[in-house]
């Protein structure tokens, strides 16, 4: 484009000069046949000259009047462009408008471009799906050396804040655990609950916690008879026999209620978890302390180091992962959008489907959209200065117009050959 201007001005520089040539030419021949009287051939150049000259000035009046005032004077029906800036604005909008943007014309061209197989062509390129991975990743880095950390950390919190405060998390968890009271799953999760429970207290690392927990509870709560007793006994024995007899005893009642279904654990876990569902539910003050719960997750400075800690983490990944050539998200982005290009390839129902509905789009939004830019283009052409317009209207068809100068100057000098000739042939006719 910016090589093109410069060619169409000098274009049109040229061809104004050529014809001034012309008006100058005719005007030197004119003048030498006056000096010769008009007599013998030089009557027959006068003739062609007169008349090319009234030829070329009568186009280069018509030419100039289109763009400005012939001399500067403001002879009427003048700069008739400028003149009718607005008008011409507005028709041409206008014209763009029924002719182009038209909703069956756009969706006419939708269906000639078939878009959902050119983008899956394009996409199934090895080419084209890196170029678009290696955009994605400029424009991650850039959206990352844009943001403000601490304008993240807070929009971030101020987010998931409000996601947290729009829950009803009373009604939501007793909803869950409806569910799962429901064909007495809760007693199947009881059961691998005892499960586990029992395979963490048989092993051996567990019982040596427990026992040593158990000598540490003695030796402060009832130092003295600690004292007493490891008098008697070894205190780290002592730990582990009690260890053992406190394992045994639980691995005696988990195995009770795990054999029993009317266990009245088994019961009281019933009612206890209808209890609570019932109260999640419909109780008003438990709901509402449930509410303070998630406004005190929300504000505590522990949850919010979380959050912030982990924007951070993720920041620091990604910006060191962008800046390695070997990027991950950049392969990843590449491999997926080859792979939906192949799928899309393949799924003629689908691309069918894409392209029906942009064409539904094109249906609905043209009314709308054609309107918008029929007065963007009309506004944007009101606003040009009256030079700018003349200027671009010059360049763009002024070659077109001097050649209309040209031909002007040559077609109305054989006009005058040709009245001059009849006019010697009248006499002799007569």
């Amino acid at each position: 484009m910016t090589a093109a201007k410069p060619d169409r001005t000098r274009r049109l520089r040229l061809l104004r000069r050529w014809a001034l040539g012309l008006l100058l030419g005719a005007l030197a021949l004119f003048l030498v046949a006056a000096a010769y009287d008009f007599a013998g051939p030089w009557a027959w150049v006068g003739a062609f000259a007169e008349a090319a000259m009234v030829g070329a000035l009568a186009d280069w009046f018509a030419v100039v009047a289109l763009f400005r005032h012939p001399l500067g004077l403001p002879i009427p029906h003048t700069a008739i462009l400028p003149r009718n800036k607005a008008r011409l604005a507005r028709r041409l909008a206008e014209f763009i408008r029924d002719h182009f943007l038209e909703a069956e014309a756009i969706v006419r061209l939708l269906r000639r471009a078939d878009p959902a197989t050119w983008l899956a062509q394009w996409l199934s390129d090895a080419g084209n799906s890196a170029l678009l991975a290696r955009q994605m990743t400029v424009l991650f880095q850039q959206g990352l050396a844009l943001s403000d950390d601490r304008e993240l950390r807070t929009a971030l919190r101020t987010a998931l804040g409000r996601q947290l405060q729009g829950i009803d998390g009373a009604r939501w968890v007793g909803s869950i655990l409806a569910l799962l009271t429901e064909d007495h799953r809760h007693q199947t999760l009881l059961d691998d609950g005892i499960q586990r429970l029992r395979r963490w207290l048989d092993g051996e690392d567990t019982q040596s916690l427990l026992a040593d927990q158990i000598g540490a509870i003695l030796q402060r709560a009832y130092p003295t008879l600690f004292a007493w007793m490891g008098a008697v006994m070894d205190p780290a024995t002592l730990s582990e026999n009690l260890a053992r007899n406190l394992v045994k005893a639980a691995h005696q009642l988990l195995q009770e209620i795990a054999d029993d279904p009317e266990h009245p654990r088994r019961l009281a876990f019933d009612r206890w978890m209808q209890d609570a569902i019932l109260r999640l539910q419909t109780d008003a003050a438990f709901q509402a302390r449930v509410q303070r719960w998630q406004h005190g997750l929300i504000t505590h400075p522990a949850a919010q180091a979380y959050v912030d800690g982990l924007l951070g983490d993720l920041r620091s990944w990604l910006e060191t992962d962008l800046q390695r050539p070997d990027s991950r998200l950049q392969g990843q982005v590449q491999r997926l959008s080859q792979q939906l290009g192949l799928f899309l390839g393949e799924q003629q129902a689908l691309r069918d489907a894409l392209n029906g509905y942009l064409e539904d789009s094109a249906r609905r939004l043209a009314p709308a959209l054609r309107d918008g830019l029929a007065q963007h283009i009309e506004a944007t052409i009101h606003a040009w200065p009256d030079k700018d317009m003349v200027r671009l209207l010059e360049e763009g068809v002024g070659t077109d117009l001097q050649y209309i100068r040209v031909n002007g100057t040559l077609v109305g000098g054989m006009i005058g050959i040709a009245i001059h000739a009849l006019a010697l042939a009248v006499p002799l006719l007569i």
